[in-house]
């Protein structure tokens, strides 16, 4: 009896303490952990959110790029912070879901490493060519992969990516092969496929836009289950004959596991007001990008999902990378 007595105390005590913990977050400044190098689509949306929200939170919040271990050097950190909601992770599919699929010995598993906060925007993906390469179909591409094995050359915006996925996908549907280049983000695998160093590459819109409409770089395809708006004249696909590649990228915000879910709450809150901003929409818009807040418990069952949907990708394509 007194046993259940001191356990219901507890438990009663630990509620009470959620909404002060709540009121006294936060007490100092807010980190957004980015995985990968300035300049991608990831650190672009957390850059959005966090002008957005401003001092909202009465303390500033800053933004540290930490790139490496295949993308999940950051979320290893934040996982490993102090669980106060002051350390957050902003991710996407990579970190969040394929690296801990596809590397031997992940660092964590989402489920078991983090509270999910909300996401931030939804993109999608682009297949992009340099201008100079002689393809303007995914079919004459393919065509010129193996007319040229051991050549052609495809970049990533780093391994276990959406990028790195959706190529091995097209590679498995095409029973082709190509040399993949895994780079720490998508600026600097952009920047190398601009300079003529690569010859195609998968990339977000978000950063992908001003290169295609500038011309230097050429859109030949897009892995959606219909056209971007942006891009009206670009075929899906399953458009251009590759059926069943779809690739559509999340960026979202992660706190440590035992982060107290008033504050994970709060955090959800801001973010969702943020995303929802008439600036913020038009600012995604602009790159082909939707902004897309959700609770917490939104986010929890789409990345389920997304695990689920990719575990089985995974295991048919036999993706395996190395730390």
């Amino acid at each position: 009896m007194r046993r259940h007595l001191w356990l219901c105390a507890c438990t009663l005590a630990a509620v009470l303490t959620q909404p002060a913990q709540a009121q006294q977050f936060p007490s100092k400044p807010i980190s957004f952990v980015i995985p990968y190098q300035p300049g991608g689509n990831v650190d672009v949306a957390a850059r959005i959110v966090q002008k957005a929200i401003g001092d909202g939170f009465g303390q500033p919040i800053l933004i540290e790029n930490k790139p490496g271990g295949a993308a999940m050097l950051a979320g290893d950190y934040v996982a490993r912070s102090e669980p106060d909601g002051h350390t957050l992770l902003v991710g996407s599919n990579g970190p969040v879901v394929y690296g801990s699929l596809t590397l031997p010995n992940p660092p964590y598993h989402w489920e078991q490493a983090f509270a999910p906060v909300s996401s931030i925007s939804s993109s999608g993906t682009v297949l992009v060519v340099r201008p100079t390469l002689p393809v303007k179909t995914v079919k004459e591409m393919i065509d010129y992969a193996k007319t040229n094995a051991g050549k052609f050359s495809l970049a990533t915006g780093g391994a276990s990516s959406i990028n790195h996925m959706a190529s091995e996908l097209l590679q498995l549907r095409a029973n082709v092969k190509w040399s993949q280049i895994h780079y720490r983000g998508n600026a600097p695998a952009l920047n190398d496929l601009i300079g003529g160093h690569v010859d195609a590459g998968f990339g977000q819109l978000a950063d992908s836009f001003p290169l295609i409409q500038s011309g230097r770089l050429r859109a030949i395809a897009v892995l959606g289950n219909k056209r971007m708006a942006v891009l009206p004249d670009v075929p899906t696909m399953e458009e251009a004959g590759f059926t069943g590649i779809e690739a559509e990228n999340f960026v979202g915000v992660l706190a440590p596991k035992k982060t107290p879910k008033a504050v994970v709450d709060k955090l959800s809150a801001a973010i969702r007001a943020a995303a929802a901003q008439k600036s913020v929409v038009e600012q995604f818009a602009a790159i082909g990008t939707e902004a897309r807040g959700s609770t917490p418990e939104e986010f929890t069952r789409f990345l389920q999902a997304e695990t689920t949907r990719w575990t089985e990708v995974v295991q048919k394509a036999n993706i395996r990378v190395s730390n």
